[in-house]
């Protein structure tokens, strides 16, 4: 038999899978969680949901005596048994007891907003006077630029439902809709005020009271504020939007909903980032690459959880009417405006990110989610990624960055086209373009990309003129057929040419090989051309070649060839 040290540390008897167990229980103690989730069915059960005015008054009361209940907990715990790691889960609770109470009467105040008035002013204030007297009660501090939002975010969560009261008796009005959208935006404002506080770091929690250190403290309080948005915005859809007859069970929201409070929490995790940066002096970290993530996967976000629900897609028509874009349009420009922020704050990869959303945008449309069809490569947001690169790429002498500029800008001008009309022309026009801009910032630069780069443009070269010589290729329409035959000895000049110029022995070598195929295959054709006309050209041929052999055994025998490869064998070591 195994011993586990109990709380009190005095061993007991138990099995090995057991200890494990109890660690876990002792160390975690869920029992707080399990508590208060009881607590709140059984009270939900007993008085929710019933809109009698006795019923709401004791729901309102239990969960005060329940919330007072727990800050009494929490002072016990601090001041008496020191026992952090539980405190912070209460804490946490306390606070859920708070947002489950601003949850609680939002039916209530949709059928009787007088009512429900009081219920959301009275639990604000509850909220707020609990909240003070726990943190002075365990001697936690919150400095200002953390309260200050904290308490926003509450208020948010009682108040917003009074805001909407004007609109509730018309739930097909377009105001009151708009209404239930914009609470993520809200919210989503409201936490940017937590900006002040982010810049100042660290040590503006320092010595905050508890063993607690940033960014466990404070910021377990917002993630959990922020997972609770999510949800509210979600609920408000739900219990604000009273219908009546068939349309009782649908509901307007989607996941869409959820990208303005989003990006505003990547700007936040931005922020954070750069303040871990700067203590570690690391060009990325975690945090950074999660908000550089973030965007493009609320753009993702916008593709899920469609549904043909009448109000459902009044709701959708009416935000890309209003909006000039449907949700992914909006989404990747708002992603956009999110890294130019990102590289205005110098942050790692923010233009890349930027580029890529750009090259998106490009292809998504304003219609395109509700089309589900991708639209040609639109000009404007391609030239605005082209001249982005470039300019870096001049500024920073970054050849692939001026390489994918340029690329951009040729597909911006239209000289690749996509779709049915497709001209082969103008086809082999973007081709060599790209190939003579490879080479041009090849020859402009000497960084490893660049090295890359010419070995790259002498490869795709002598592909090209090897591809002339094996497919047979008429070309476009009026295309004369001696440019076709003379290809790849033009090619090869022009890589023999680049190779002179940089002296580049890899471009020497494509050229010859390319040359020589190019020769191999114009006396093949001339061979086949001629033995149509002389009947025994193989047997003339073959004489030739046994010819040739026979004179160079001789001139082995002689001593010649030995006396030339040594000759050549000297003047190369010497």
């Amino acid at each position: 038999m195994a011993t586990i040290p109990t709380v009190r540390g005095e061993p007991v008897p138990w099995s090995i899978g057991g200890r494990e167990l109890v660690r876990w229980v002792c160390t975690q103690n869920p029992f707080y969680i399990i508590s208060a989730g009881l607590f709140l069915v059984g009270l939900w059960i007993s008085f929710g949901g019933t809109g009698r005015d006795v019923d709401n008054w004791a729901l309102m009361g239990g969960l005060g005596g329940y919330t007072l209940l727990l800050a009494g907990a929490t002072f016990l715990l601090v001041r008496f048994a020191k026992v952090w790691d539980d405190v912070r889960t209460v804490l946490l609770l306390v606070v859920l007891m708070f947002l489950a109470t601003s949850v609680t009467f939002d039916e209530t105040f949709a059928i009787d907003p007088g009512r429900g008035w009081i219920f959301y002013v009275v639990g604000l204030a509850f909220a707020a006077l609990v909240s003070e007297g726990v943190l002075r009660g365990i001697r936690l501090r919150l400095p200002a630029r953390f309260r200050v939002p904290y308490y926003l975010i509450l208020s948010l969560f009682f108040l917003y439902p009074l805001a909407l009261s004007p609109l509730l008796d018309a739930p097909r009005s377009e105001g009151l809709m708009w209404g239930l959208f914009s609470f993520s935006t809200v919210a989503g404002l409201v936490c940017l005020t937590l900006l002040p506080a982010i810049r100042r770091g660290p040590d503006y929690v320092r010595d905050n009271g508890s063993p607690w250190p940033w960014p466990l403290y404070p910021w377990s309080l917002f993630f959990f504020l922020g997972l609770a948005v999510l949800g509210r915005a979600f609920l408000l859809c739900w219990s604000m939007h009273l219908l009546s007859g068939q349309d009782r069970d649908q509901l307007i929201f989607g996941p869409y909903f959820l990208v303005p409070f989003g990006l505003c929490v990547g700007v936040l995790l931005l922020e954070i980032g750069l303040s871990i940066q700067k203590r570690t002096q690391q060009s990325i970290n975690g945090v950074l690459t999660a908000a550089l993530v973030l965007p493009i996967a609320l753009v993702g976000l916008t593709l899920f959880g469609h549904r043909n629900d009448a109000l459902y897609r009044e709701f959708l028509d009416e935000f890309a009417g209003r909006l000039g874009g449907d949700p992914l349009h909006l989404a990747l420009f708002a992603a956009a405006g999110f890294y130019v922020y990102a590289a205005a704050r110098r942050v790692r990869f923010a233009t890349e990110a930027l580029t890529a959303a750009l090259v998106l945008l490009s292809v998504a449309g304003p219609n395109t989610m509700l089309g589900r069809e991708l639209v040609s490569p639109q000009a404007a947001p391609l030239v605005v990624a082209a001249v982005l690169q470039l300019a870096l790429g001049l500024w920073q002498r970054s050849s692939w960055r001026c390489l994918l500029g340029a690329s951009l800008a040729i597909l911006a001008t239209g000289t690749v086209h996509i779709g049915a009309g497709y001209d082969p022309l103008r086809g082999l026009v973007a081709f060599h373009i790209v190939l003579g801009v490879m080479w041009l910032v090849g020859a402009l630069f000497s960084d490893w990309w660049a090295s890359r780069l010419r070995q790259a443009a002498a490869l795709l070269a002598a592909f090209a003129g090897l591809g002339a010589i094996v497919v047979s290729f008429n070309g476009p329409a009026g295309f004369p057929p001696w440019a076709v035959q003379g290809y790849p000895f033009m090619m090869a000049i022009a890589l023999a040419l680049y190779g002179w110029w940089m002296a580049h022995r890899f471009s020497h070598g494509a050229a010859a090989f390319v040359l020589a195929a190019w020769l191999g295959g114009a006396i093949l054709r001339g061979y086949i051309a001629l033995r149509q006309v002389v009947t025994g050209l193989d047997y003339l041929a073959g004489s030739l070649v046994v010819l040739a052999v026979a004179v160079l055994i001789s001139l082995g025998k002689a001593g010649v060839l030995s006396r030339w490869l040594e000759t050549r064998r000297s003047d190369s070591t010497g």
